[in-house]
């Protein structure tokens, strides 16, 4: 086992091949002979081994059920009752658990998810992620609808890397997919109560069970209910942070004959709770010229204290979120071998917000984002065995149409950049309508050529057509079109067109008006894949190579002139991967790892762009040429009956390379100045380091009783908050290592590590369960984002010390 040691410095190809070899020649469980399996009354299998057997998950990752150790990729999976036990109950919870993942809040509240560097920060509502979310392998293609995806779960399947072979999206980072527990053949309920810090209620119960000989259904429904958890630096009564968020999914599923299936999926949710105010840390004007509102520098926090925030009074920072989705799955089984799948989705999104996003008690940056996503899809595949099983083979089509509404009203009243020369104004709209169909078809196979070798292939063709229109709207006051009527009647010396209440964004000609464009692309994704157990065993080797494209997207944006709606075109991500997965010791432990290296082309970024007449304008921007390389390790073992440890490790080098033509990527920094080179700069929200350790204990206690006892600490590396040099104005942070082009201290998001507790007792069946937890057990401060608003740099910190009591019951 000396091999782990340097494996974990420095993973490579090679010692990855030597130490899963290793672990694939020491001893698995041995093979039962039919004697030990015991009499006719049958001794099970099971019961023959040892009871510290790892359990066994089955995932679905390639659209058929497979032992985890089978599937030739990177796969986090987890069963829902390691969920439960965890408390994971949001998406944002998911840092604690998957090596390489972040989350990340945006300006306007939506989630941006990460897989080993690949994410897309990125505030419209019809840009498209990276990382996709399925339910059911039914896609939620925008990260604002995946908020209630954790509910009543099977399992979580999280693959890394390129995808689009397989699912219905396209995706250069990976795929999260939820699997939600089905309905039962007997009748079944549970119920869970949980109560904690900041007077918080969460509720959580289902029914399962069967209506008739060919029909069963499933019921869930959860509820979370709790107050204020900030409050305001200048007015202490003064508090935010209420929770009020509710989530419901009814299952039917419905086998008339034994070759037909059918399972309707009815789910949705609405969040009213409240939006998180930022802390604002630093003065940085917009513009120099206008003197600052007292108020700004009165707001500054200097404490690191996650609760203590500033917001203007009497302002309803609530939202008003909703989300319903109804699906439909029918397998129809032509022959034995051969299976006709097809799932039909529609799903619709609304929003309304008001955030309080400048940090500070002036009307500095303060936003309403309005929108609404209709989505309809509609997925055929035909899937099966051949050459005596030995092929597995899938083949299908998959259609999607989405309608996209996005609005933003932004006050800007008390802001420096609410002025342009003598002008003054208060408060626009930024409106986008997008119109998005991709058509795409698609298949996968993997023969097994003997025991101990498979191969696997897989191509996706996809088409998209992005139809969008897009302006900035004076709000109806004549303030705003009054400026631009003067820039062109004076500075640009053409017909005034300007308008209260109408577009005001400046087009090529001059006038103003509405932009519309089209963005139509195609590609071709691809994978091939080579699957080696040595000896024929239950180890794994596997070694593949992929490429995937995300689709390229619109913005919506305070646009001053049309070019800066141009779009990004899509991304391309070319990806090396091997590694192994090895059971040990008759299956009591278990160790996964890979390493891998990502060649990146035309990285999407928001970044800007110099305008003569206004300055620095926010803009999509690609990123030519960049790539990631990195490492991870998962280690499980169970050293006692009673006990079970887990660890993971991941490590990604993300870099901005040079031009094709030699020449470096250059853009400009959050604070305001000249046009820099990034060449050699990570990426944004990118840590090179991802660690988390768990320990549960369990024994029992009299002849019917459990008790638990666990802890996780879950740690992240330092990372940048967007694209920047140091400032050499500034005082040197010490703790960089030399020629390191971090941004300064103050937009740099700090390593932490979390602690996270849990004790309890229950029935050594699990029909009931009480305990008690403790999340950040030290009430670590930490930093999620941070962000260069108007006249405010603006941190969000991470949740303070969480502590509660859960009670859970089983029927």
């Amino acid at each position: 086992m000396k091999l782990i040691v340097p494996l974990l410095k420095a993973p490579t190809l090679t010692s990855i091949i030597a130490l899963a070899s290793v672990l694939g020649s020491m001893p698995v469980h041995a093979q039962i002979s039919d004697e030990a399996r015991g009499d006719e009354a049958g001794t099970s299998e099971a019961e023959v081994r040892t009871g510290r057997e790892l359990n066994v998950i089955v995932v679905t990752a390639q659209k058929r059920e497979q032992n985890f150790n089978d599937v030739g990729m990177s796969i986090n999976a987890f069963s829902g009752e390691e969920l439960a036990k965890k408390q994971i109950s949001d998406p944002t919870d998911l840092v604690r658990l998957i090596p390489g993942f972040t989350y990340t809040r945006s300006q306007f509240d939506f989630p941006t998810y990460t897989l080993r560097g690949v994410g897309f920060y990125e505030s419209s509502l019809a840009a498209a992620p990276t990382v996709s979310v399925y339910v059911d392998e039914v896609g939620l293609p925008y990260p604002a609808m995946t908020r209630g995806a954790v509910l009543d779960l099977e399992r979580l399947e999280v693959l890394k890397g390129p995808q689009g072979t397989l699912f219905g999206q396209n995706a250069t980072g990976g795929a999260i997919n939820y699997i939600a527990a089905k309905p039962t053949d007997e009748l079944e309920a549970g119920l869970s109560w949980g109560y904690s810090r900041f007077n918080t209620f969460e509720g959580e119960g289902y029914v399962s069970g069967p209506i008739s000989d060919s029909l069963s259904a499933r019921i869930a429904l959860k509820t979370v209910q709790g107050g204020d958890w900030q409050y305001s630096k200048s007015r202490p009564n003064d508090s935010l942070g209420q929770k009020n968020f509710t989530t419901g999914r009814l299952l039917l599923d419905f086998e008339p004959t034994d070759r037909l299936r059918v399972s309707l999926n009815l789910n949705g949710w609405v969040d009213k709770s409240d939006t998180q105010a930022g802390q604002a840390v630093e003065v940085a004007p917009v513009n120099g010229a206008i003197a600052i509102d007292p108020r700004i520098p009165a707001s500054i926090i200097t404490d690191f204290n996650p609760r203590i925030a500033e917001w203007s009074p009497t302002l309803d920072l609530s939202r008003n979120n909703k989300f319903w989705q109804a699906s439909l799955r029918a397998e129809f089984e032509l022959t034995d071998e051969i299976t006709l799948t097809s799932i039909t989705s529609y799903q619709e999104y609304d929003q309304f917000a008001f955030q309080d996003a400048d940090g500070t008690t002036a009307r500095n940056l303060h936003i309403i984002p309005r929108g609404k996503i209709e989505s309809f899809s509609q997925e055929l595949r035909l899937g099966g065995q051949a050459l005596d099983s030995r092929l597995n083979w899938l083949v299908g089509a998959n259609y999607q149409d989405d309608r996209i509404r996005d609005s933003q009203q932004i006050f800007l009243g008390e802001s420096t950049g609410a002025f342009v020369g003598p002008f003054g104004f208060d408060t626009f709209f930024n409106n986008a309508d997008s119109t998005i169909r991709n058509y795409a078809v698609f298949a996968n196979g993997e023969l097994e050529l003997s025991d101990s070798f498979s191969i696997v292939g897989g191509l996706r063709y996809t088409k998209s057509e992005n139809s969008y229109q897009s302006c900035t709207v004076d709000s109806g006051a004549g303030d705003l079109s009054g400026i631009f009527g003067f820039i062109q009647g004076v500075l640009l010396n053409v017909p005034v067109t300007a308008a209260a209440g109408d577009c005001v964004t400046l087009l090529p000609d001059g006038s103003t008006g509405l932009v519309s464009d089209n963005l139509d692309q195609d590609n071709l994704s691809w994978r091939a894949g080579l699957n080696f157990k040595p000896g024929g065993g239950e180890a794994l080797l596997y070694a593949n190579i992929s490429k995937g494209y995300k689709a390229g997207s619109f913005p919506t944006l305070s646009a001053s002139n049309s070019g800066q709606l141009l779009p990004v075109t899509q991304e391309e991500l070319l990806a090396y991967e091997a590694g192994f997965k090895a059971p040990i010791g008759g299956r009591s432990a278990q160790l996964n790892g890979a390493v891998f290296y990502y060649d990146y082309t035309n990285k999407q970024l928001r970044g800007r762009v110099q305008d003569q007449i206004f300055g620095q304008l926010e803009k999509l921007v690609n990123i030519p040429k960049s790539r990631i390389w990195g490492g991870e390790l998962q280690a499980m073992w169970r050293p006692l009956d009673e006990l079970t440890l887990a660890g993971t490790a991941s490590y990604v080098n993300s870099e901005i390379l040079e031009n094709s033509d030699g020449t470096d990527f250059t853009n400009f920094p959050q604070r305001v100045g000249p046009a820099i080179p990034f060449t050699g700069n990570a990426f944004p929200y990118t840590p090179e380091w991802t660690l988390s350790a768990d320990a549960d204990y369990r024994t029992g206690v009299g002849s019917n009783l459990e008790l638990f006892f666990g802890g996780a600490v879950t740690y992240q590396s330092r990372a940048k908050a967007g694209l920047e040099r140091s400032d050499p104005a500034r005082p040197a942070d010490t703790s960089m290592s030399a020629g390191e082009s971090y941004n300064d201290p103050t937009l740099v998001l700090p390593a932490y590590a979390l602690v996270d507790l849990r004790a309890g007792i229950g029935a050594q069946d699990n029909g009931w369960t009480a305990s008690i937890w403790v999340k950040n057990l030290t009430n670590k401060y930490y930093i999620v984002n941070v962000l260069k608003t108007q006249d405010t740099l603006v941190r969000y910190a991470g949740q303070p010390a969480t502590y509660g009591a859960t009670l859970a019951v089983q029927f």
